[in-house]
């Protein structure tokens, strides 16, 4: 019998939205197996678009490759959902998966992108690379989580390799870049300046022109109500803050990124 190698998938996902009578409308999608996109849904009269992203695989296995790209025409307003957690397979060959999203923001549009989180597998190897481009006058919510593993089968930084590029240009000028490279068996993760006592990782990225209207003090006394997670907010810009946290266990992380994240969308 002969051998039957792996196919391994190449998902990709384009979306476009724009505003069409009184609401923001998925004006066009390409879907490619394993990722799909739902259709708009709406809460009353909000003219945004909630779109829940999928992945119908299951997660990603090594050589796998994702490609996200989303882009909103003026004025638009999108809200999107991914629809479980991202679970990174063991990498028996090698290789890694690789996810690459890209963002275009246009004038005065506005673009949630709610927090789930990211699971390496044992022996999984991960590459991600975000780009967002914006405007000055457009606004941008960001969440994600990563576990260090599968917690409850006691995989704790049993994976080997996790490499995270993120970053957000304002009309054409770099805002924030954020690298995250982790290699559990050459790192001690317990070490000052590295997680410490933490395994869980929440940031959440906030760039609008209102933003110069948010006082930081008081969303820096808000973060750090919960005294079991070690949280700051950071000033990147006048129109942009970041919020990171370091949790021991992923219920109350996640209760406390999507408060934030709701609070902000009243904010802004």
């Amino acid at each position: 019998m002969l051998n039957q190698q792996k196919v391994n998938h190449f998902g990709k996902l384009e979306m476009a939205f724009e505003p069409r009578r009184g609401y923001t409308r998925l004006v066009h999608v390409y879907q490619q197996p394993p990722l799909k996109a739902s259709r708009e849904l709406y809460e009353g009269s909000d003219p945004t678009a909630t779109v829940f992203l999928m992945e119908s695989s299951g997660g990603m296995v090594a050589g796998d490759r994702n490609e996200i790209s989303v882009k909103l025409a003026p004025d638009s307003q999108v809200r999107l959902k991914q629809q479980s957690a991202l679970k990174i397979y063991p990498s028996h060959t090698g290789e890694h998966c690789t996810q690459a999203i890209t963002v275009e923001i246009a004038d005065k549009a506005r673009l949630e992108w709610l927090p789930e989180v990211i699971i390496p597998f044992e022996r999984a190897k991960f590459q991600v690379d975000t780009t967002i481009r914006m405007k000055e006058s457009s606004t941008l919510i960001w969440g994600e989580i990563i576990a260090p593993g599968r917690e409850k089968r006691g995989e704790i930084f049993d994976y080997q390799a996790f490499q995270s590029k993120y970053k957000v240009y304002v009309e054409d000028n770099l805002i924030a870049f954020d690298s995250l490279h982790f290699k559990p068996q050459e790192m001690n993760f317990s070490a000052i300046g590295l997680l410490e006592k933490a395994l869980y990782i929440g940031s959440l990225w906030i760039v609008s022109p209102l933003v110069k209207n948010l006082a930081i003090r008081d969303l820096q006394d808000m973060i750090q109500q919960e005294h079991s997670l070690q949280a700051s907010v950071t000033k990147l810009t006048d129109q942009a803050i970041h919020c990171r946290w370091l949790a021991k266990e992923q219920r109350t992380l996640h209760k406390e990124i999507n408060s934030m994240f709701e609070h902000m969308t009243t904010l802004l």
